[in-house]
């Protein structure tokens, strides 16, 4: 990896991700050849510290390579960013990082489960729905409530959240992921049930990063939360991109060439145009972010999440659009653009990228409280 640069990732990896990504949704989950060249090349170390070999990039730049994976193929894109945890690092004590290791692949859930003190320790108990690449992964980072008899603990800022870390060892793994889109990242339940945890595995969701440096300043949710939209429009930007293709070879019911039909013409103009800003948008909020470090403020990070939302607003219309453009070639299982159709529009439905979170972005900007847990 020492003579790959980030920026160099999603070339370098194309020729692997188009041989398996067919294979991925085919078997529900990422194959091991796949994910072998993956992991040497460093794409799941995007973000994690230099001296445990990783890249350590900011936030814009790693959402910009999520885009160009997503362009590639979505499913391997999303497996790739639920799987970038090595900010882990920054934020576990030593000895919890040390049980892990630098080299461990930890899919992540934001669907809290249940922790309960046990002396020194902790107990873990709950449902994880789609985690993401779990197959693949070696650990689990779950989000977790802390209880206090039947109640929820409260702090001033709400309850009590933890992130808990567990081996994939023990945990258990139920085959729900049975679905249309999105099939190769092998988004299953994840279910533990009164599980021991060690203390230095369990962090608050606010916890300050032990390593200060400007990869780790900002709040931790905006690490994962923005990656989910990236991937996405890498998608929309693919589904224009084949429509560019197949206009070049297909011909209408009035024998005129696709290419040359001012509608298709105008609509592939549009969808470029929508997904570019939609990009634009998403990577100046993350620039931001960078930029302000721990000092961002409830109306940066709102505008984070309004441009999270328009990703997925715009994705969803570019995805239509395009669908409609290419005619019956997507109504075909062997159609590219109908497999980035299905993907992309059961990407859209992440709880990330809901529409309702332009009500967190229109409070900060109005200078009200965010009125939600993960801000």
């Amino acid at each position: 990896m020492s003579d790959i640069t980030a920026d160099q990732l999603p070339e370098l990896l194309r020729p692997a991700i188009e041989k398996y990504r067919d294979e991925a949704d085919e078997t529900r989950r990422m194959p091991a050849g796949l994910l072998d060249e993956l992991r040497t090349a460093g794409a799941f170390r995007l973000n994690a510290p230099r001296e445990t070999g990783g890249f350590e990039l900011p936030l814009a730049s790693v959402l910009d390579l999520y885009e160009r994976l997503g362009r590639i193929d979505g499913p391997t894109a999303w497996v790739v960013w639920n799987l970038n945890w090595g900010f882990s690092a920054a934020i576990l004590p030593p000895s919890g990082f040390a049980r892990i290791g630098a080299d461990a692949l930890i899919a992540n859930s934001g669907q809290p489960g249940r922790l309960v003190a046990d002396g020194a320790d902790w107990r873990l108990s709950g449902a994880w729905k789609i985690v993401s690449g779990i197959e693949s992964a070696d650990w689990a980072a779950l989000l977790a409530i802390v209880f206090e008899g039947d109640q929820p603990r409260m702090t001033p800022a709400g309850p009590d959240v933890r992130i808990v870390w567990v081996p994939r060892s023990a945990v258990t793994v139920r085959d729900t992921w049975q679905v249309v889109g999105m099939r190769g990242t092998n988004s299953n339940t994840v279910v533990v049930a009164d599980l021991t945890v060690p203390a230095d595995l369990v962090v608050p969701l606010s916890v300050t990063p032990r390593i200060d440096r400007p990869a780790y300043r900002a709040p931790l949710v905006h690490l994962v939360f923005p990656g989910c939209a990236a991937v996405l429009l890498g998608m929309a930007r693919a589904a224009v991109d084949e429509v560019a293709a197949l206009a070049g070879r297909k011909v209408g019911m009035d024998g005129v060439p696709l290419a040359e039909q001012p509608r298709l013409q105008a609509a592939v103009g549009r969808a470029g145009a929508q997904v570019g800003a939609a990009r634009a948008l998403l990577l100046s909020c993350a620039a931001e972010l960078d930029r302000a470090g721990v000092a961002t403020t409830e109306a940066q990070r709102g505008e984070l999440r309004g441009a999270i939302s328009y990703a997925a607003e715009t994705a969803r219309s570019v995805l239509t659009a395009m669908y409609e453009a290419g005619s019956s070639d997507p109504l075909y299982g062997s159609s590219r653009l109908g497999r980035i159709f299905r993907d992309g529009m059961a990407a859209a439905q992440h709880a990330n990228m809901s529409a309702a979170h332009y009500e967190l972005a229109g409070r900060t900007r109005l200078g009200l409280p965010p009125n939600a847990l993960l801000v």
